[in-house]
């Protein structure tokens, strides 16, 4: 069968450039090798020439892929299950980049991309170096490549490629539309995830991948180093690239965080999730690696450490991709990647690149130089090396509990009975020990500023060393105390902690001050570590004194459906319209909602109170979200609104809606238990309910209604009006209508005022009568000129002249349209006033007559003719009678109340110092690579 509107071309060069890309990287591989064995031989030139086109025609196949998929997604081209899964024709272009990287193939193909740039950047600058790290990441690449090949040897499958034509996939062999050739024209993708559907994650996974594909060239100097024995050339250039890959890998850690707080629900910005720990070991272990690169650079001890660090980095981001991308974690983490079959080639990749750092580490181990002799307690070296120990000891222990699902899967490989291991609390576990790991880094990283390197005369310098020691033990002790003042320190361990990340906070400051004499040209390390110190006293103050103001137990009591004493502590409803007292004295009122797509936008305002009642002018809006699935049965995410002060932010996010808005079901058995009682009124008529009164405003031919999106063609009326309690003389508007559309009938359009529990609908006897008293009209011809008047029973009419400015809103304007309205001035016997403007229109040459209605009245007007030479016009006027102006409508006062969404919004103090902490670490790295960069030949650290 031949398939119509299918686009093959994309993806069968696509597919093409993918094998091209797998077998110019593997060609790459082999012919770097040679360049570096054969590296003092005639031909080493050649080789290395060949390696060089090899790994170009790599990255022009790998972009070319990376285009053909964009081009794919962007012209949502269903025919690719790549496209029918991610995109859709309501996705906004801005949202295509989540959509590509958010399969695994994707995030493969950026990996790719930035190891690609990475490597040409190493062509140009790396020098002698190029052959034998450029052989280590063409390796990585042709692993990579082979990811994404989808090619198939007999039922062994290498690679999922992005690039599969949906009618092939194994689960649409049965499907009845694949056998129908236009298949295409019937269906639309599914969508990409309203998690992600978000501006974070268009800027948060591309410097993140970037993080991790740097990693890739520390561990290849090393494998470099070890390969050549080159044991202290590779030193320079391995540092540059650790401080770089530590710092973007650090700031795409810290975007995460910032996406979780800003865009996520669970109320922070870090929760020990398996996938956040995964990408935080490796850039614990780079930060690990670069210190014992200094100690080697300046001292020559640590060598072998920088080796194993490094290797062992790249090697963690490789069983960080495991962990994520083989299905293993999808029971412990909210955002892994779901199983597509790589989990052997993932293994493999892992088990070679684990290999060869490991044999080249073991197998050159004696060969590493060292210096002589221990290093000296008091030296430098050996408390930057005590610190990197307590890193390394932070890495392997997050490790451990995150692969606690990998042990588990082991086991039951040999006991299918074994029910696994799992964390009760995992941030309290990680809490519990990370707490001493950062105490320790926090003292380690205040004393090392204050040692030296190779330590020789300790009696000459140890009375000036613990002088400065002794201003940092007094100073944090000092800022201990006051700190303590605002933070809930509750226990002797957190004081501990306090106190650490004060002193490392006051040795830096004072080593900037007196030992690098105010120079930030050389305060990569001091701005790190108080960098460190600020964000640990963040942690601790949002952690320990974040509190909940979104609670009213008086008023919440029993209120909220399905939670307990504690969320009834956190959360509070918030009716439409009506101000909510609650904590910190401040009054929420929920204004208002809008939907756009998906989401349904709230807008609440805070208003702040002080002791007397009195409002204090200070207030604020937020506008938390909520995300449907595409076809509004559920909600899928709830997006929460911030507002910041300097010292303090105040987190808002709609926790919960009403139940008929959550499970259709019930929605659907509330709306059959409506009770509609039958009512006839025209316009300025009171209606009386058992309960409220409703006051008809005005019957309109251009009604709006948030669920009416009109078409050509559609007959529609619908009624204003305004509704009230019988004891309240506040006011709520209704707006029902009802709308006839040819070849698909009518429809009738409810409005609902929840705050009276009241639904007001338009029945079919509503058009009947519309139609009926229509049809009914006798018109009365009136030929006038401008200023002329006439009567029409109890009515004065007086023509004011024409006017090409229409303002009748039957009248929607079309190109080359010639329309006038004449302008009418009505008095009624009592001397009220109201205005007609009926329309004449020529359009495509034809006559017409648009109607105006003054319904309170009952008067219906027609411009019929007009006659330019003598300036007469043709007006005709009806009346209606009393009972040809009433409108039958429904009114049901039992709908429960929808009107209300439960908030919940958390007071975070010193979130600030998480991310001013935590950008200054990230800069630190950035200023020391940025001085080695500059000067070269400044040995420090």
């Amino acid at each position: 069968m031949e398939f119509i509107g299918e686009h093959l071309l994309p993806g069968q060069l696509g597919h093409l450039c993918a094998v091209l890309s797998f077998v110019a990287a593997l060609l790459g591989t082999g012919a770097y090798f040679y360049a570096t064995q054969r590296r003092n031989q005639p031909d080493h030139e050649s080789w290395r020439n060949l390696g060089r086109f090899a790994f170009l025609l790599h990255g022009l196949a790998t972009f070319a892929i990376i285009g053909s998929l964009f081009f794919i997604l962007t012209n949502k081209y269903y025919e690719y299950q790549y496209a029918y899964s991610n995109v859709s024709n309501d996705l906004p272009v801005r949202y295509v980049f989540s959509a590509f990287w958010k399969e695994q193939q994707g995030s493969f193909l950026l990996w790719s991309f930035w190891h690609v740039v990475l490597g040409l950047i190493l062509i140009l600058r790396s020098g002698k170096w190029e052959t034998s790290v450029l052989t280590t990441l063409c390796l990585a690449e042709t692993f990579i490549a082979s990811m994404i090949l989808g090619l198939y040897f007999g039922d062994f499958r290498l690679g999922a490629s992005p690039f599969d034509l949906l009618r092939e996939m194994p689960e649409a062999a049965n499907a009845p539309i694949f056998k129908t050739a236009d298949y295409l024209s019937r269906i639309d993708g599914n969508g990409l995830n309203p998690l992600l559907q978000n501006y974070w994650m268009t800027i948060h996974p591309p410097t993140l991948f970037l993080g991790f594909a740097s990693t890739i060239v520390p561990f290849a100097f090393a494998v470099a180093g070890l390969w050549t024995r080159e044991h202290k050339a590779w030193l320079r250039p391995a540092l540059h690239w650790s401080l770089f890959s530590g710092a973007i890998l650090g700031t795409g850690v810290l975007m995460g965080g910032a996406w979780a707080y800003e865009a996520l629900s669970f109320g922070g910005y870090w929760a020990w999730d398996p996938v956040e720990n995964t990408s935080l070991v490796p850039w614990i272990v780079m930060v690990a690696g670069i210190h014992t690169n200094l100690i080697a650079r300046s001292t020559g001890y640590s060598i072998r450490s920088t080796y194993g660090l490094y290797l062992l980095s790249f090697v963690l981001v490789l069983y960080s991709t495991y962990l994520t991308r083989s299905g293993i974690l999808g029971d412990t983490s909210a955002h892994a990647f779901t199983e597509m079959g790589l989990g052997i080639q993932l293994i493999l990749f892992i088990f070679a690149f684990s290999a060869l750092g490991l044999w080249l580490w073991g197998s050159r181990y004696k060969g590493v130089p060292e210096t002589k002799g221990e290093e000296r307690g008091t030296s430098r070296e050996f408390w930057m090396l005590i610190g990197s120990l307590v890193l390394l000891f932070s890495a392997i222990l997050i490790t451990g509990a995150t692969s606690l699902p990998v042990w588990n899967k082991i086991v039951q490989l040999f006991d299918p009975t074994y029910v696994g291991a799992a964390l009760k609390d995992p941030i309290e576990h990680h809490n519990r020990y990370q707490l001493w790991i950062a105490v320790f880094i926090g003292l380690l990283s205040g004393i090392a500023q204050f040692t030296r390197y190779n330590e020789r005369n300790w009696s000459g310098y140890n009375r000036k060393f613990l002088t400065h020691m002794g201003v940092a033990v007094a100073g944090a002790g000092i800022l201990t105390a006051l700190n303590a003042q605002w933070i809930s320190v509750n226990a002797w361990q957190l004081y501990m902690l306090l106190f650490a990340a004060m002193f490392t906070v006051v040795s830096n400051l004072d080593f900037l001050i007196t030992g690098l004499r105010g120079n930030l040209k050389l305060a990569g390390s001091v701005i790190s570590h108080v960098g460190f110190g600020a964000l640990v006293l963040g942690t601790m103050s949002t952690g320990l004194d974040k509190s909940w103001i979104s609670s009213n137990s008086f008023a919440m009591d029993g209120l909220i459906e399905g939670m307990g004493n504690d969320d009834l502590k956190k959360n509070v409803i918030l009716m439409k319209e009506a101000a909510m007292p609650i904590q910190k004295n401040f009054d929420a009122l929920y204004e208002r909602d809008t939907i756009e797509r998906q989401t349904r936008t709230f807008v609440v305002n805070f208003k702040k109170r002080d002791g007397n009642g009195n409002y204090t002018g200070e207030s604020f809006t937020v506008t938390p979200n909520i995300m449907y699935d595409r076809q509004f049965t559920k909600v899928v995410a709830s997006n929460p609104s911030t507002q910041h002060y300097w010292n303090y932010d105040i987190f808002t996010m709609v926790s919960s809606l009403p139940k008929a808005e959550l499970d259709p079901e019930f929605a659907k058995q509330q709306e059959d238990s409506l009770r509609f009682e039958p009512y006839e009124a025209m316009v300025g008529d009171t209606i009386f309910t058992k309960k409220n009164y409703l006051v008809v405003e005005a019957i309109t031919k251009q009604p709006v209604h948030p669920d009416y999106h009109g078409e050509k063609g559609d007959l529609a009326f619908g009624l204003k009006l305004t509704a009230h309690a019988l004891d309240n003389p506040k006011a709520f508007t209704a707006a029902p209508m009802l709308y006839f559309r040819p070849g698909k009938g009518a429809f009738t359009l409810a409005s609902q005022v929840g705050q009276l529990q009241m639904k007001v609908r338009l029945t079919e006897a509503s058009m009947q009568q519309l139609l009926k008293a229509e049809d009914a009209l006798q018109y009365k011809q009136f030929q006038v000129r401008e200023k002329d008047e006439f009567q029409v029973g109890e009515y004065k009419i007086r023509f004011l002249g024409a006017d090409r400015n229409i303002k009748n809103s039957a009248y929607v304007a079309e190109a080359n349209d010639i329309a006038v309205a004449a302008n009418l001035e009505i008095t009624g016997p009592n001397g009220q006033q109201a205005t007609a403007a009926p329309v004449y229109l020529i359009r495509e040459n034809q006559q017409l007559s648009l109607k105006y209605e003054a319904p309170a009245l009952g008067l219906h007007f027609r411009f019929e003719s007009i006659d330019p030479n003598k300036g007469v016009l043709t007006i005709g006027v009806a009346q209606s009678g009393q009972d040809a102006r009433k409108i039958p409508l429904e009114i049901a006062e039992n709908l429960g109340r929808s009107d209300y969404i439960v908030m919940e919004a958390i007071i975070f103090p010193g979130i600030n110092l998480v991310w001013i902490g935590s950008i200054m670490m990230m800069l630190g790295l950035a200023f020391s690579l940025v001085r080695r960069l500059l000067a070269p030949t400044v040995v420090g650290h």
